[in-house]
């Protein structure tokens, strides 16, 4: 069963939780012509005559991705080589490019697009790239930065992006009508390049039933300070366990919820403490559970397009303490809903959340607004709505220069316009 809408789209969803309803909000609205979904394999979904979106190709790769992860890392010399994430990107590409040249809209996902992006083009179908990062240029700047600053070999730093996926990424920009960035930290990341007019901001959205403020009974009788993301240099973890010891707050507890990257193992035995917990990776649901049993939220990463967890913990009614240039700026009234600190400044994020331990009032009164702000400006509806709306203009766009391609192709051109007759008749 085909779209019925005008307008008929090809999307890939990678990890991008704002996207969790946008394939279902598409095929409702008669728009989905494929669904193509990576998680982590390549499963292909269309519409089908019993009004279902109905799964047509499935390619199982994970097993032979594992094995060639496992045999280039015993390979000598392999132990830093980043060469499987490219294999992984190119071969994924192949096999997903085959569904992007059919309909009006291919809304492809960075680094696994190349090739669909040209196919795509080549059909004549708009294109649209979701890139939820800075610029790569950026991006590896301030991790490199990271690196240098707290003495890590940066073949050490898994967050350090390997060479030839930056060149994949720059390709795809060039390929790409519309360059789709989470905020406007993002989109200045891409000024000084000559493709920059194609970044636009669409502000992504949260599952803000899954992610709920708690009652008042269920908050713990301490002061519980939550940060989520990977424990790396990257997210600023080095400067809020400054900050944390700074405080020296009694009956408190920071909960740092995600993965443990290897580089940080010296900065956590000179910082870790009784009152530092370290969860690992979490479900989103275990995730929200500790939302709500926390009085606030730390983000403090000084390398991010926008972090998805602050719309998270604003949902899930805490005050937000937030780095600039993390997206904070785009979801945050600073003293409103949230604050937002100068990026790897310890002594400045201490004092936000000091304030939010001494007035406890005050910080519940600020999480009752970053749950507003979210109802009303950052559900998973409101990101569907707004890259819909990106779908249409794109088109428009697309239907005005063919139109105007077609006139220009039909008009003679100098060469073989009439002559001008002469003024005294023939000859």
């Amino acid at each position: 069963m085909m779209p019925t809408s005008p307008i008929s789209v090809t999307l890939s969803i990678a990890n991008g939780s704002w996207q969790t309803t946008l394939p279902q909000t598409l095929f409702q609205a008669g728009m989905l012509r494929y669904l193509l979904r990576f998680t982590p394999d390549l499963e292909v979904s269309q519409p089908n005559r019993a009004g279902s979106l109905g799964v047509v190709k499935r390619y199982n790769f994970n097993l032979a991705r594992q094995a060639v992860w496992s045999l280039w890392s015993r390979s000598p010399g392999n132990k830093h080589s980043r060469l499987p994430v490219m294999a992984n990107a190119w071969l994924t590409d192949r096999l997903a490019s085959k569904w992007a040249g059919t309909g009006s809209v291919f809304h492809g996902w960075t680094a696994i697009s190349l090739a669909s992006l040209r196919i795509a083009k080549q059909a004549r179908v708009a294109t649209l790239l979701e890139h939820p990062m800075l610029h790569p240029h950026s991006w590896q700047r301030e991790v490199l930065a990271e690196c240098d600053r707290h003495d890590i070999d940066p073949a050490d730093c898994a967050s350090v992006l390997p060479e030839q996926l930056i060149v994949r990424m720059e390709r795809e920009f060039a390929e790409s009508d519309k360059i789709v960035v989470p905020s406007m930290a993002a989109r200045r990341s891409f000024n000084p390049y000559h493709y920059a007019a194609r970044a636009v901001v669409i502000s992504p959205g949260v599952d803000h039933h899954l992610f709920a403020p708690a009652s008042e009974a269920s908050l713990a009788p301490l002061f519980r300070v939550c940060c989520v993301g990977r424990v790396e240099f990257a997210k600023g973890i080095a400067y809020l366990l400054q900050a944390w010891r700074k405080l020296a707050l009694p009956k408190a507890e920071l909960v740092l919820i995600g993965e443990t990257r290897d580089e940080t193992k010296r900065l956590l035995e000179k910082y870790g403490s009784t009152n530092v917990r370290l969860t690992g990776p979490l479900s989103p649901q275990e995730v929200a559970a500790w939302y709500r049993q926390s009085n606030a939220f730390v983000f403090p990463s000084v390398n991010e397009g926008f972090g998805i967890v602050l719309l998270e913990a604003m949902a899930s009614g805490l005050p937000v303490v937030a780095s600039k240039g993390t997206g904070a700026d785009d979801c945050v009234t600073h003293g409103k809903d949230g604050f937002i600190f100068p990026a790897r400044n310890p002594e400045a994020l201490a004092e936000l959340l000091l304030r939010c331990h001494r007035q406890p009032h005050q910080a519940k009164s600020i999480g009752k607004n970053a749950r507003a702000k979210i109802e009303a400006e950052f559900t998973l509806a409101h990101y569907n709505r707004r890259i819909i709306d990106l779908y249409k203009s794109v088109v428009d766009e697309q239907n005005k220069s063919r139109v105007s391609a077609d006139f220009t192709r039909s008009q003679p051109s100098p060469d073989t316009a009439p002559a001008t007759p002469h003024p005294s008749g023939s000859r």
